[in-house]
């Protein structure tokens, strides 16, 4: 049952915070072994110590590139609000808001409530203004905190200079002891450590495993590690009042969500070599982030991010967990065919990519022939 709902505002420190701690291990990883071009007299080998510079100033330079470009302003573009109520009184509040919202809200006129509420609960709307007394607002905030806040502040003032409070009538609310909606966030920050992380650690202690094996390793660590952070995750924020059914379903979105980061980190470590590990940066930590829609809404980002969360990962991602937790899985599929669509590209381009070493014993016998 829809119900009503106060909203705070969300702590973008604590949105953007998490994503720092994805490069230490990593990093460490790296450089934590002696160079085997140090000169052997206990010289520095500065030339060394540049090229091993040049990751640092990476991450610090994408880091700011991405991260500040995508969350440095954030503003409404084109959210679409339905005014609902009778016809005369609609089309002269939207024909007299159209000028002073242009560009940050698109205004449509309805004298139909329910269908309006139907299309926002299926994820069409971002919210409808029931013209009446009281002037009702229905919005759905597990679309992000934000979103809420800027339709109230749009309606806040329409309810005032009518001389009546604005209701707010939530159909799609967050989990109490999560109410800006992060838990999620940080769920999706944890399997895309532990995805790239996993192949990262297998190529330093076991850089000659074979594919099959290591394949297994990958869907162990990411089912192991998925279960730990979600129970522990739990103690703070409970399981979202999801059925049990609605949070099985959102782990099995977001463990194939992390096995397709590992395959993808195994691409670049086959394509790339050394410089694999900014290559599983810049798509999964600098670009896979700013654009999932979680921290700020996707209608909220430049319109760079918000094209390229029509197609990313992560977008896919949170778009699904969130569809199956608080929408019912109205939606799902959207997330769901960009997610399948990174892992079958890259299960065909690991494919193209594998081949098998020739040993020598390969190479005699097709000699002899």
């Amino acid at each position: 049952m829809p119900h009503s709902s106060d909203h705070r505002h969300p702590d973008w420190d604590q949105a953007l915070g998490a994503d720092t701690e994805a490069i230490a291990p990593t990093h460490l990883l790296e450089h934590s072994q002696p160079s085997a071009s140090a000169p052997a007299d206990g010289r520095t080998a500065w030339r060394t110590i540049v090229e091993a510079m040049v990751f640092p100033i990476f991450f610090a330079v994408m880091f700011a590139l991405c991260y500040v470009s995508a969350f440095h302003n954030p503003t409404p573009r084109n959210v679409e609000i339905v005014v609902t109520g009778p016809e005369s009184s609609v089309t002269a509040l939207v024909d007299q808001l159209a000028s002073k919202v242009e560009g940050k809200f698109d205004l449509q006129a309805s004298t139909d409530t329910a269908a309006a509420i139907e299309r926002l609960q299926g994820r069409e709307i971002a919210g409808v203004i029931e013209l009446g007394s009281p002037m009702n607002l229905h919005v759905a905030s597990a679309e992000g905190p934000v979103l809420v806040q800027a339709v109230e502040g749009l309606v806040q003032p329409l309810a005032a200079a009518q001389g009546q409070p604005a209701n707010i009538v939530d159909h799609a609310p967050l989990a109490p002891d999560d109410p800006t909606g992060q838990a999620l966030f940080y769920l999706l920050v944890v399997s895309t450590i532990l995805g790239y992380l996993t192949i990262t650690v297998l190529a330093q202690v076991a850089p000659a495993m074979k594919m099959r094996p290591k394949l297994g390793i990958l869907a162990g660590m990411s089912f192991i590690g998925i279960v730990l952070s979600y129970l522990v995750s739990s103690i703070f924020v409970g399981f979202y009042e999801a059925s049990f059914l609605e949070n099985l379903a959102m782990l099995a979105v977001i463990f194939t969500y992390t096995f397709t980061v590992g395959l993808v980190s195994i691409l670049a470590n086959k394509v790339f070599g050394h410089a694999a590990i900014m290559v599983v940066l810049l798509l999964m930590i600098f670009m896979n982030f700013p654009s999932a829609g979680a921290a700020i809404p996707v209608d909220f980002l430049p319109g760079f991010w918000s094209g390229v969360s029509n197609f990313w990962i992560g977008s896919g991602a949170m778009d699904a967990a969130r569809s199956i937790v608080y929408f019912g899985s109205t939606g799902v599929d959207k997330g769901l065919l960009i997610l399948g669509g990174w892992l079958v590209l890259t299960v065909a381009l690991l494919v193209v990519t594998h081949r098998p070493k020739k040993t020598s014993k390969d190479v005699a016998a097709h000699a002899a022939h």
